[in-house]
């Protein structure tokens, strides 16, 4: 198993990002395609009866030049003999514009930086998860490499969960050593160990070596609790599933995939 192509997102306005460093690196790993995709909306849906003035005609060629600026500095920066490289652009909402485009790759990469909140220019990481259809590695902000050293899998027994380990096997792979870990509440310890060692069978049989199992309590909520064992453990990169239970009551009352969004240190693998 391999990534044959990898979707990177790219704003039109800003640096690159570590994230695009991140992708990169990955083409290179895998011998794989890197494609870059920028989207940028208008600002308004207001503006859209407007749509023939004459301003509006200007603002959106300017919108378009620039995107086309971008494509080819990104064609030149990142293009080698070795590297095959592919730039598309689409003047629509950049979360559409990933999710539509995601089909043409094994992974999407995208920046999970605050900063970069502005959703005309930069998708939303929650809605490119849920709706992509391929899994998507989320990198923080100031994060721009990604060793595999130590990866970790947070494991539930859901189908989330089972699709993001079989989307991660590649970079599974790679990584020196892997850790499954799933974080109990009170009274759910019976069946943990046949669960993670099934687990570890899978993926044992899929070539990932150095596999070990923790079975470990949830202190204060999951997110904490897995945050917490990602320092202790020196972890460069978590598989998780996204949105076991609906999107509408993590935001509501609170879960795991919102908590690690806001708050992961690190690159986190995420599927639906």
């Amino acid at each position: 198993m391999s990534y044959a192509s990898l979707l990177v997102h790219i704003d039109a306005e800003r640096p690159w990002g570590g994230h695009v460093s991140i992708a990169v690196k990955l083409a290179d790993r895998f011998d794989a395609c890197l494609i870059g995709i920028a989207g940028w909306a208008p600002r308004s849906v207001a503006e859209e009866a407007l749509a023939f003035a004459p301003q509006r005609v200007r603002d959106m060629e300017e919108m378009q030049s620039l995107l086309d600026q971008k494509g080819n500095s990104f064609c030149a920066e990142f293009g080698t003999s070795d590297r095959k490289v592919e730039w598309r652009s689409v003047l629509d909402d950049p979360t559409d514009a990933v999710i539509r485009e995601a089909r043409a790759a094994d992974l999407v990469i995208i920046s999970g930086s605050q900063e970069q909140k502005d959703l005309f220019r930069a998708p939303d990481p929650a809605s490119t998860v849920l709706k992509a259809g391929r899994p998507v590695l989320v990198a923080p902000r100031g994060c721009a490499s990604l060793a595999l050293r130590r990866a970790a899998v947070a494991w539930k027994d859901v189908r989330e969960a089972r699709r993001a380990i079989v989307d991660a096997v590649p970079l599974l792979q790679q990584a020196q050593s892997v850790v499954i870990v799933e974080m109990l509440d009170a009274g759910e310890e019976d069946g943990a160990t046949q669960r993670l060692k099934d687990v570890a069978t899978y993926l044992s049989r899929h070539g990932v070596k150095t596999i070990t199992q923790q079975a470990r309590p949830i202190d204060a909520t999951a997110a904490d609790s897995l945050l917490r064992m990602i320092e202790e453990e020196n972890i460069d990169l978590l598989v998780a599933g996204a949105y076991g239970h609906s999107r509408l009551g993590e935001w509501a009352f609170g879960g795991m995939t919102r908590d690690l969004f806001r708050q992961s240190p690190i690159c986190c693998l995420f599927a639906h």
